[in-house]
């Protein structure tokens, strides 16, 4: 039995309203796969796409200790 056999099968044994859920599920994969296709398939590179953060530029001398980000009360 093929997997298309398979659902009709068991999509048969469901109560109409469930059936049409099902119905629904199936139109939405298929419009989430047509949208994916029309994706263009060219991404840039993660790297090149964090170039304009400037992550390479960070200063490591930045006190990161509680006590530098807080005031002396602890506020």
């Amino acid at each position: 039995m093929t997997l298309a056999e398979e659902i009709y099968q068991r999509v048969q044994h469901l109560p109409e309203d469930k059936a049409a859920e099902v119905l629904d599920f199936i139109g939405d994969l298929e419009i989430t796969m047509n949208r994916r296709l029309s994706i263009p398939k060219k991404r840039r590179p993660i790297l090149e796409w964090l170039k304009p953060i400037h992550v390479s530029s960070w200063d490591d001398t930045i006190d990161l200790s509680r006590e530098a980000m807080y005031d002396d009360d602890g506020c």
